[in-house]
């Protein structure tokens, strides 16, 4: 006999693999698209602006979700773009570069966006440019525009009475030490990193399984894993984000299209 556990997306699974299963956890997703997930004890949506609700892969358990549909993938996009040769380095040309243009904005819109819009008519766009805008700068406003989008998940939940208390950082983009920091200040908030983030989801497939054919709770399987670094606001990047996030989102206010 072959026992076969099921019940979980990936993101749930993600969630598992990076223990958020009780209310205070959340995990921040960093790949292809963006998805911001928070752990409940009860049903609480958010409709209105695009959020999930649904029942968690644990017994007992819900979680909201709050969705970007570009994250990762507009770092991808802006590589190709410039002809960088790498994503990584791109990333390192970003780095030390080290500055911040608080005129250069980026809407990572570049397939329509869920949270909190709903709208799959909302495209890409870049503001701000001059003759002096290198690749790099180019670079840095795609990473901060992703953030900005996260801002916009992060105020979602909590409308909805998600608890944040702590965020650890699962896929791909979990790798950039520069974006973490760049995610924490325009979150205002900590953001944790763990062992095997960038696999979270396989490692929740896996203690799925392990609950399916044992007798353990989960609790004690589903813990976090041990913190491999935690991303800080930087004060000083915080002050320019809280300006940015605000034309970020007048712009996407300004550039909407009328329904047809």
């Amino acid at each position: 006999r072959v026992a076969v556990a099921a019940g979980a997306g990936d993101q749930a699974a993600g969630a598992v693999g990076a223990g958020v299963i009780a209310p205070g956890s959340a995990s921040l997703s960093l790949g292809t698209s963006g998805v911001l997930f928070a752990a409940d004890d009860a049903f609480r949506p958010n409709p209105e602006r695009a959020m999930h609700a649904f029942c968690h892969c644990l017994p007992g358990t819900w979680h909201q979700m709050a969705v970007i549909l570009s994250a990762a993938s507009c770092l991808a996009w802006i590589r190709a773009a410039t002809g960088a040769e790498s994503e990584a380095a791109l990333l390192a040309e970003i780095e030390a570069a080290d500055r911040v243009e608080p005129g250069l904005l980026f809407l990572p819109y570049l397939s329509g966006e869920r949270t909190p819009h709903n709208d799959a008519g909302a495209s890409g766009a870049f503001v701000g440019l001059s003759g002096g805008t290198d690749r790099a700068a180019l670079g840095r406003a795609v990473l901060e525009g992703v953030a900005f989008a996260f801002a916009d998940c992060h105020d979602v939940l909590a409308e909805a009475g998600a608890k944040l208390d702590e965020i650890s950082v699962i896929g791909g983009g979990a790798r950039s030490a520069l974006w973490g920091r760049i995610l924490a200040s325009a979150l205002g908030r900590p953001l944790v990193y763990r062992e095997a983030g960038e696999v979270g989801p396989a490692l929740g497939a896996a203690r799925l399984a392990r609950l399916c054919v044992g007798d353990e709770r989960p609790e004690s399987v589903c813990t976090p894993p041990p913190i491999l670094r935690v991303a800080e606001p930087d004060p000083a990047l915080r002050d320019h984000y809280v300006s940015m996030l605000a034309s970020f989102r007048e712009l996407y206010r300004r550039l909407r299209r009328s329904p047809a």
